[in-house]
């Protein structure tokens, strides 16, 4: 009886541990702030994939969440937050069984660190597969679409959203740097303070105040404008008029 009791204690020991460490990777972290953990619209993403190089699919979903994209990122910043929110919300039509299928999607982003990240960690779009085109006429949002239905919808913040100050701000900065000149410390810290003050407010307010999502009908997607069709040379047989 008394060895019963020893190997259910360390089973039980086991079990908590195994717990614990599964939901690490939600739990607060140095670069994953306590007030970005509790949120209120901080909710993880469930997603499917495959399974080995030419595998099937997984039986299983796994949940990939803000702290996830972080790590892959390098770090928390109001690019990659606006860049959560917005392809979320989309998959969430695009999938309405809560489970998104990563190998089902294809997306339209601009050229930014934190744009093209997002989109390709959050939904498996890649440039060398021709399924994410970057296209910087898109702005500060995303298209994407659905591969098997053809769903597609356009999604960017509403007018408003994000500061002006903090825009003129941002540009100045860069400016700045790509004359080669130096900036000053006090406007990288005024920046990410708003940026801070940002990520607050756009994980706490509801997604529907803050985004526009508009469903595109018919859309085409083209991966990349490099490559098109000659068409100077197409009617080169045509016999003149006598």
């Amino acid at each position: 009886m008394k060895k019963f009791f020893i190997l259910l204690f360390f089973v039980f020991i086991i079990n908590i541990n195994f717990k614990s460490k599964a939901c690490d990777e939600f739990l607060p972290d140095w670069y994953y702030p306590e007030w970005v953990a509790k949120a209120k619209y901080n909710t993880p993403i469930k997603v499917l994939d495959t399974e080995s190089a030419l595998g099937r699919y997984a039986l299983k979903y796994k949940e990939i969440g803000l702290k996830d994209l972080i790590k892959f990122h390098g770090h928390l910043c109001d690019g990659l937050v606006i860049a959560y929110i917005e392809i979320k919300e989309v998959l969430k039509l695009l999938f309405p069984d809560g489970i998104v299928d990563k190998t089902d999607l294809i997306a339209v982003s601009k050229n930014g660190p934190c744009w093209v990240d997002a989109v390709s960690y959050l939904t498996g779009a890649r440039i060398n597969f021709k399924t994410l085109r970057i296209d910087n006429s898109i702005g500060d949002g995303f298209i994407i679409q659905r591969i098997s239905t053809g769903e597609t919808y356009q999604v960017h913040l509403k007018p408003g959203v994000f500061p002006e100050e903090m825009s003129k701000l941002e540009a100045k900065i860069k400016k700045l740097r790509f004359e080669g000149k130096s900036v000053d410390p006090e406007d990288i810290d005024r920046l990410e303070k708003m940026a801070e003050d940002l990520i607050k407010k756009l994980l706490n307010t509801p997604p529907t105040e803050i985004l526009e999502i508009k469903k595109l009908e018919n859309y085409q997607f083209v991966p990349i404008d490099l490559f098109g069709e000659r068409t100077d040379i197409i009617n080169k047989n045509i016999p003149r008029r006598k």
